[in-house]
């Protein structure tokens, strides 16, 4: 079929890397309910040097054609002009709402912004009550997962899968053979552990001096593993300087893979260490164990990585009141768990979850 002759639809998603991998499931299940559209998705610009759009981890799945960006800085959606222009050109069939909302006023302007826009059929938007929100869990007060929230605003009309087969980034032979070759110098027998140090955001980051004396622990405990280091090209400094902390085989990649090659590399590691963030979820993605920092950013259980046999180790104080000794603990607990043989001393028993 001649493509101009397709039907479009349009996909609304913003943010960056965490938020795009989360969604997953959810556009698995769009492309399975629209296989014969034309996938627009409507996302905003990036503001940060260290984010990447939601394009950059979805382009080539399949999943998406064609992306189309609002601005950020510069006016809101709805005072958008000539992307309602641009909208009206596609004479779009429908829009999916997948972007995160927290009031309802924001959700209707957002609705008359498409209508005016020329786009009649909407699905997914969060009008009713609870829709915005995550669940809270009665005797715990953890929310539900974001990714379980989008889903269940979606699966009234479009049916979503959370199974593992809807976390597939369909990663290309081209990338998968990047991951390899950045890799092919290390040691294949030893365990590699990635290090994502970087963060976005200040009350998210534990802070340079706790990764300096985490690495300088694990050089101690668990001196037969390979560092992976990888991150945002402005983390490469970061990097390097925390790389002179451990005398063992180590490679820094910050800067030099897409956020798809980072998630072919990760595929390839035995576990992340990280903070609350984009390569946590891209690891996620990937069925690879994560042991992942949160503080009080955001409350318990929302955005911690999907899936089982993570180590969340969660401080309601702040991030940087977690010890080095407790992410070392956790780090070990881990790799002896996937290599028994790494170290010889006996296994201790290590505390995994938030401390109250």
């Amino acid at each position: 079929m001649d493509s101009d002759r397709q039907p479009n639809l349009v996909i609304f998603r913003i943010g960056s890397i965490g938020d795009t991998v989360v969604a997953l499931p959810c556009f698995h299940a769009i492309a399975r309910a629209f296989p014969r559209h034309r996938k627009v998705l409507l996302t905003n610009a990036v503001a940060s040097a260290r984010a990447s759009s939601v394009e950059t981890v979805l382009e080539g799945t399949g999943m998406i054609d064609q992306a189309l960006y609002f601005p950020v800085g510069r006016g809101k959606l709805s005072h958008s002009i000539a992307l309602a222009s641009q909208l009206r050109q596609l004479s779009a069939e429908a829009l999916i709402y997948l972007a995160p909302r927290t009031t309802g006023l924001q959700v209707y302007r957002d609705l008359l912004f498409f209508r005016a826009a020329g786009i009649r059929r909407v699905l997914g938007a969060p009008l009713g009550i609870g829709a915005r929100e995550c669940h809270a869990d009665p005797v715990t007060h953890e929310l539900e997962p974001e990714a379980e929230r989008l889903a269940r605003i979606l699966s009234p009309e479009i049916p979503v899968d959370l199974s593992s087969a809807s976390w597939d980034l369909r990663l290309t032979p081209a990338e998968h053979a990047i991951a390899a070759q950045k890799l092919s110098a290390l040691l294949g027998w030893r365990p590699l552990v990635a290090l994502s140090p970087g963060a976005k955001i200040p009350a998210k980051d534990w802070g340079e001096e706790r990764w300096a004396a985490l690495i300088g622990l694990l050089q101690v405990r668990i001196p037969a593993v390979t560092l992976v280091f990888l991150g945002a090209p402005d983390e490469r400094p970061l990097t390097e300087r925390l790389a002179q902390h451990w005398s063992g085989p180590h490679l820094n990649l910050c800067g030099q893979l897409t956020p798809r090659e980072s998630a072919a590399v990760l595929g390839r590691c035995n576990m992340l260490v990280c903070h609350d963030s984009g390569p946590m979820h891209l690891a996620a993605s990937q069925g690879v164990r994560c042991v992942a920092l949160f503080g009080n950013f955001n409350r318990p259980r929302q955005w911690y990585p999907y899936g089982r046999d993570h180590v969340v180790i969660y401080e309601p104080t702040g991030v940087q009141h977690i010890s080095v000794e407790r992410v070392a603990d956790s780090v070990e607990a881990a790799v002896r768990i996937l290599h028994p043989t790494t170290t010889v001393e006996a296994p201790r028993v290590v505390h995994l979850g938030s401390r109250r």
